[in-house]
């Protein structure tokens, strides 16, 4: 996320709540802040959580997540220190109103105990002031429990219900898989990838730009049984690429998702197509992902559309690979056309079309 995003897990959509008991009066905004978005009564409460502004007594709560690595990993800035925190803090308290274009607002989210175990924080965009951008960052405590889909989502009822915003986004590194899945569940929309967009850390690094409407806000449909288990099937083989730091890669759970009599077939730039059957695919990969040359290798999903039929799927999807070969980092894009069966009752996946994209590559 722009500023402060964080990795962040959530469970399933069902554990999402509304914002309960919170649409009362509304708080008139500032008269010193003419223009400023009407705030609503705080605490807001969600069905376990309370947002508020964040205060200076919070000090060694943020810097408890800010100080983390993992939680600063694809932020713009290093692990906190304490007084780095309380700099930050005094900062968006002074841009509590929202009255500047440009202004953050940075609301604490609090357990039902009343620790605070995480920041939402949501910013009226400098060009156009109906539309806004949404950060969080979560302590990794927290991961994994719905707890930081809950907060994003009662603070995107702010957005839309108090400030009036027309249009919300959130931007996240590419990397930063757990963000972008927490902003699809909660019903934001992948419209575009911003290739080399920013460079941070030495580093140039690529964005994914997640969006929503007023209009579309709550109101996005639950996907079906049959898509979340063509996910979940898609996301296992994908994911069984996965090494890191030289730990060993074992492809069981990619063969467990491929149908017996699956074909797998590479299509090069030149229209040029290798065609596989299951261990003529999996036995060459696995052992060179655990050869000496790729250290490190990822792949997943950037953007994908699915389609279930009576017993076919058929998902289509831009992806993005990077790793250390040689102990020089590379990374690519494709596109990939992935067809799947549940003959067995399992989705199984039966093919597997796909090739590398120079006009995408990063």
């Amino acid at each position: 996320m722009t500023d402060v995003p964080g990795p962040s897990q959530s469970a399933d959509p069902a554990e999402l709540a509304d914002v309960a008991d919170s649409t009362g009066p509304a708080a008139p905004a500032d008269p010193a802040a003419e223009g400023a978005p009407v705030h609503p009564p705080y605490p807001v409460r969600t069905k376990r959580l309370s947002l508020r502004p964040v205060r200076m007594d919070d000090v060694e709560a943020i810097y408890a997540h800010r100080s983390l690595p993992e939680v600063a990993l694809y932020l713009p800035h290093e692990p906190h220190t304490r007084e780095v925190t309380a700099e930050v803090i005094e900062r968006v308290i002074a841009g509590e109103a929202l009255a500047e274009p440009g202004d953050w607002f940075d609301l604490a989210v609090e357990d039902e105990s009343g620790r605070v175990v995480g920041e939402v924080l949501l910013r009226r965009e400098t060009d156009e002031p109906a539309t806004g951008q949404v950060g969080f960052a979560f302590h990794p405590d927290v991961h994994g429990t719905g707890i930081p889909s809950e907060a994003v989502a009662a603070a995107l009822d702010i957005a839309f219900e108090y400030f009036g915003w027309h249009r919300v986004i959130g931007i996240c590194d590419i990397r930063n898989r757990a963000s972008a899945a927490l902003m699809r569940r909660i019903g934001m929309r992948h419209e575009s990838v911003l290739r080399h967009g920013t460079f941070l850390k030495n580093a140039w690094c690529s964005d994914s730009v997640f969006a929503v409407l007023s209009r579309e806000w709550r109101r996005t449909p639950e996907r079906s049984a049959d898509e979340r288990a063509v996910d979940t099937a898609v996301t296992v083989f994908l994911s069984a690429f996965t090494r890191r730091s030289g730990e060993p890669v074992s492809l069981a759970a990619a063969r467990e998702v491929l149908a017996p009599d699956a074909v797998i077939e590479y299509v090069t730039a030149d229209g040029q197509v290798t065609r596989m059957d299951v261990d003529e695919f999996l036995v060459p990969r696995q052992e060179y992902l655990n050869g000496p040359e790729m250290s490190d290798f990822e792949e997943f999903e950037v953007q994908f559309s699915t389609v279930v039929g009576a017993e076919r799927a058929l998902r289509s999807s831009l992806y993005y690979k990077h790793g250390i070969r040689d102990g020089v980092p590379f990374s690519a894009w494709g596109r990939k056309h992935t067809r799947l069966t549940r003959a067995t009752g399992d989705w199984l996946i039966e093919s597997v079309t796909w090739t590398d994209d120079p006009e995408v590559r990063g």
